[in-house]
This record gives C-alpha cells, structure tokens and sequence, in this order.
C-alpha cells in the first residue's frame, strides 16, 4: 500500500471520527437545549395551574367528579384522592395520566414521566406536582403535559441532515487527503527518480534540492551527503584495487621472468641456485604485501580486532628495535631509545609494535644519510607519544600532505634501497587511529622527518574503535 494512499485513509478515518464526534455532540446538545425548553414549559403551566386552583379560576368538581375544558388542546389534570379525576382538558382524555405509583412519587416531589395514548399523534412528556394548602381542597395532583412532536421531528430532520452531509465530508476530506498527499510526496517521487537514475557510471550526479526548507529539503541534503560518501568510498576502493594489483604485477613480472630463466636446460647449479634466491625474495616481498592489503581491508571493513590494555610501552620498543638493529646497521644507521620512565598506553601488544616498525623502516629506507634513528617515548597531556626521527634529508614539501596515504611513495632517489609499496606508514596511521590516537609526519627545522604517534592512556568507551577506521 504506497503512502499517499495510506494517507489518505489516515485522513478519512481521522475525518470520520471527527465527524461522528462533533454529530453526536451536537445531536446531544441540541435535543438537551429542546429538551429543557420543554421543561421550563411545563414547569410555568404548572405554577398557571396551581396559581388558577388557589384563586378559584379553575373549576375543580367534587372529589368524585370529573369536569372537563372542552375544546382546550393543552393536557392538564388535576387528581384528587384516589386518582380522581377534577379536572381535565379535553386532550388530555377523562381517565387519569398516572398510575397508583407515579401519584405517590409524585407526592413525594415532581415527577416527569413519558406517556403515549392511542389518540394522540406523538409521546407527551408529563410533569406531576402535589399541591397542598388550597382552601377547602385535600391535596391535589397537578398534571401538565407538553407534545414532543416538534422534538422529535427536529431530532429526525437532524440525523437524517448529518447521515447524509456527514459521508459528503468524509469524502471531500479523503479526497482532499489523496491529493495533498499527493503534491506533498510529489518532491519525494521526483528525488526517487533522480535516485534511480544515479549510478556507478555518473559519479558526480546529485538529487536537485527542492528548496522548501523542510524535511523534503533536509532529507535531500542527507541523501546526497550519503551519495559523496559513497562514491568516495565506491573510487578509494577502485584507487585501492588498481593499485594493489599495480604493485603486484612487478614482483609476478620478475616471478614469472625467474622462473623462465631457472627453466632453461644451459643453465648452472649457481645461477639456478641465483634464481631461487630471487624468487625467495619476491615471494616474501607478495606475502608481506598481501599482509599488507589484507590488513588495510579489514581496518575499511571494521572486522580489525584488537586486545588492549595498558602497560609500559618502552619494553615494547626495546623488543622492536632489537628485532631492526641489524636491518638499521646494514643500512649505515644505529637505532636510539630516549624514553622518560613509567609512559604507559591501552595497547594491542602486536599491533602497538607493528606501527612502531613500520616507522623504523620507513625512517631506516628514506633517512638517507643519517647516523642514527632516535625513538623517543614521553606523557604530553595525558597521551602516550612516540616519535621516530632521522637527520636524512626530510620528506619534500609536496610529498607531505600525502605522506600518510596508501601507495604514495618519495622520490626514490631519497631511499637507500629498494622502493617498498608505500604501505607502511598508512598502516601505521590506520592502526594509531584503531586505538583511538592518531599519527602525523613532519620535518624537523634541522634536517630529517619526524613521524608521531599519539596514543590514549584507554581506549575510548573501554574497548577497541567499532566499525571502519575513520580515514
């Protein structure tokens, strides 16, 4: 059931029960209005009546006779005794109006009591007053009546009136419904389209606003806020695939070269023990690089699981730059810890020592010319900071802004070796912000590169980052 119709009977029942309320209401207070009069009539032709009796204007007979107005269409009695009937109006019939019982109610206090005769062409409402106190008269019961004719036609006219406007409402009112509905889901039905329309191939299409400062107006915002962030995703990943396969194509190239070399029948012990030696070395370089991009995939995907929890982060360090020393000697550089006493951070052991790695290769690869590479660990604020320096010739001022995205890579001619995949300081950021700190590259005023990692001394809510790592 789509939502215009959905309102429109929304608006049809809310109608019906609108109009069943004000109808009955108004039917209620109406016959309450009608009905009063009737009673304030009823109650003056009463005080006429008694008022006749105590002046002697109304000839009431003996207590055993009956005298009656001829010609009088009014329903008046007067009972004596017994139910005696003293007097009546030619309407209101010779036998008495009331019943044994209704006389001794009526003596105890007014009494209104709804009667119907067969000459009469409607019900009569009675009103029954006890009368004392009349001169040379026992107590009399006083009987007026008023025709509830004219009550009950209006009451028909009336419902009969709102049987028949009151579906004309309903259905003015729905049909109504139906088609604001419609004009206000129009904008709606118009971004649907625009929506459907958008797709891989037209990126840089958007839902057009339609500027009516509401919700509809807001919602289109969101929309397309959601289409940036997808798209974005949607070309980060694509970014992401022909690079990955970019930079396994080389070591598959040399693989497959290696391989067709080792192959040939001429070739010796030591150059097929050569080619194995290559081999060796391409293949860890795929594995490492397939670590590399399965990692990276599962921080996008939000499933990178980490353990933290805090502990001294210098014996982590020692164990690191213990695991490089020889790695930092072959190329021409010694490995440095300065850290102040009792820095703790939440961290994922692994983890925490990969980023710190990941650093130290990058400073040992690039640092070209430094000596020595310092890591330094200190408190600043709160956070745990770590920093891995080198006196090399520092990272180029157009190289920096993207120094911490994935595949981008320094001039080679500022590497001491063999250009990497440009994946290890982007896994490192990535890590630093999955334990809720963050990292950051910079050139120190006197030569060489600083990389800094900021690290929490918890982690945040009491456990590891949920869902992707932010960018």
């Amino acid at each position: 059931m789509s939502i215009r119709l959905r309102l429109a009977l929304t608006v049809a029942f809310v109608a019906t029960v609108l109009t069943a309320v004000v109808a009955t209401a108004f039917a209620m207070l109406l016959h309450a209005g009608m009905m009063a009069t009737v009673h304030d009539t009823l109650h003056r032709s009463a005080l006429r009546v008694r008022r006749e009796l105590s002046t002697g204007q109304l000839p009431v007979a003996a207590a055993d006779a009956r005298s009656a107005a001829t010609g009088d269409q009014s329903v008046v009695q007067v009972l004596g005794p017994g139910g005696k009937v003293a007097y009546t109006t030619d309407t209101a019939g010779r036998a008495s109006l009331l019943t044994a019982g209704q006389r001794a109610a009526a003596s105890r206090g007014p009494l209104l009591v709804t009667r119907l005769r067969r000459d009469w062409p409607a019900s009569y409402l009675l009103l029954a007053q006890t009368v004392r106190g009349i001169p040379g008269q026992p107590p009399l019961v006083i009987v007026v009546g008023a025709s509830l004719d004219e009550l009950d036609k209006t009451m028909a006219w009336v419902l009969t009136t709102l049987m028949i406007v009151g579906p004309l409402i309903i259905a003015i009112t729905a049909a109504g419904g139906w088609l604001l509905a419609g004009r206000a889901l129009l904008p709606v039905e118009r971004m649907r389209a625009q929506a459907t329309a958008i797709s891989a191939g037209t990126p840089g299409q958007r839902l057009a606003s339609p500027g009516t400062r509401d919700e509809l107006d807001k919602l289109a915002g969101t929309f397309n806020g959601l289409l940036d962030r997808l798209h974005g995703a949607l070309a980060r990943q694509r970014e992401f695939v022909a690079s990955a396969g970019h930079e396994l194509r080389t070591p598959l190239a040399v693989l497959s070269a290696e391989l067709e070399y080792a192959r040939r029948p001429d070739r010796t012990q030591d150059e097929v023990r050569a080619a194995l030696e290559v081999l060796d070395s391409r293949l860890r370089q795929l594995s490492s690089l397939a670590s590399d991009l399965l990692l990276l995939a599962r921080g996008d995907e939000g499933a990178l699981a980490l353990q933290p929890r805090t502990q001294p982060l210098e014996p982590l360090i020692a164990q690191s730059l213990l695991a490089f020393r020889v790695r930092a000697h072959n190329g021409g550089c010694a490995l440095v810890l300065n850290a102040d006493p009792g820095v703790q951070a939440a961290v994922d052991s692994g983890r925490f020592q990969q980023i710190v790695e990941n650093l130290i290769v990058n400073a040992i690869d690039h640092g070209v010319g430094s000596e020595f590479i310092e890591v330094s660990i200190r408190a600043q604020d709160g956070w745990a900071v770590v920093e891995v320096a080198d006196r090399g010739p520092g990272v180029p001022a157009d190289f920096l802004p993207r120094a911490l995205e994935r595949f981008t890579r320094a001039d080679p001619a500022r590497s001491r070796g063999e250009r990497g995949s440009g994946l290890g300081l982007s896994i490192a950021a990535m890590l630093a912000r999955a334990h809720g700190g963050s990292a950051a590259i910079r050139n120190r005023p006197g030569g060489g590169a600083v990389a800094e990692v900021k690290l929490p001394p918890a982690m945040p809510d009491g456990g590891p980052a949920a869902g992707p790592v932010p960018p």
